[in-house]
């Protein structure tokens, strides 16, 4: 499950200019609290964004998306599979080197 390796990760990130959050795709729910409550998951999570859905051309559920400080899409990835979180890092620390300085 990603939920647990995404809540991992943004605690690697802490302190720096990241921010995560996650869409669910469909009303909250009983089942879905349970989830986000056992996964560790600390940041926001929205329910029914059916324009974020369409805007970062979401088809298939996990989709991860990476977007940079001027809210671009820089990189997606549909699935989740043990090891991806690395990737999604690795993308990470690439945007914050490209990042200016604040």
């Amino acid at each position: 499950m990603e939920l647990p390796r995404l809540a991992e990760l943004s605690t690697t990130f802490e302190g720096m200019p990241v921010r995560f959050i996650s869409i669910a795709s469909g009303d909250v729910s009983d089942v879905a609290r349970e989830v986000l409550a056992g996964s560790g998951v600390t940041y926001e999570t929205f329910f029914s964004c059916g324009d974020a859905f369409d805007a970062y051309g979401v088809r298939g559920i996990p989709t991860t998306v990476i977007i940079d400080h001027e809210g671009r899409m820089m990189y997606r990835h549909v699935g989740f599979r043990d090891g991806d979180e690395v990737a999604f890092a690795a993308e990470i620390e690439l945007l914050l080197t490209w990042m200016p300085e604040a």
